[in-house]
């Protein structure tokens, strides 16, 4: 099998990423009792799925691309950390998901740190991605902002802000 370049290897975790966060917004909304929380994070979920989505075609499209040297392997090693430090990667997605009781306060913290996990991410590999996926990634990380104001909002409501 050939090895994966450092752009396959980033898109794949971007495409875990938006997975998990969709899985957890979707879980979030079942568990709500709240319709207006149960419709906000209702539509989280289908975006994240439509990020998924937007990965998976720059994954199919990117080839052998190889960033621009100046990407060193430090570089490299930052963005995967900041990865593996994400609410939803690895291990710490599966216990995030796991959690069988979580008030609607706690989902939206929690959907807070995802989004500001993946727009640190998002824009960190931009510059490891050919320069015509970048504006793809600007998209990207225009819509987790949105993200973030909106669960910041509910989470203020709930509190009762």
């Amino acid at each position: 099998m050939p090895k994966r370049t450092i752009g396959e290897q980033f898109l794949e975790l971007a495409i875990e990423i938006e997975k998990n966060g969709r899985a957890f917004y979707e879980t979030v909304a079942q568990r709500s009792g709240d319709k207006k929380v149960q419709d906000v994070f209702t539509q989280l979920a289908a975006r994240e799925k439509e990020h998924e989505n937007t990965f998976r075609t720059m994954l199919n499209h990117l080839g052998d691309y190889q960033p621009a040297p100046e990407y060193t392997s430090e570089h490299h090693k930052y963005i995967k950390d900041i990865a593996d430090s994400s609410v939803f990667t690895g291990e710490r997605a599966q216990d995030t998901l796991a959690r069988k009781t979580m008030t609607d306060i706690e989902a939206a913290q929690i959907g807070i740190g995802f989004e500001k996990d993946s727009i640190l991410f998002y824009s960190e590999v931009r510059g490891m991605l050919p320069r015509q996926q970048h504006e793809l990634i600007d998209m990207i990380v225009n819509e987790e902002k949105g993200h973030l104001s909106e669960l910041t909002y509910i989470a203020n409501k709930l509190k009762g802000g």
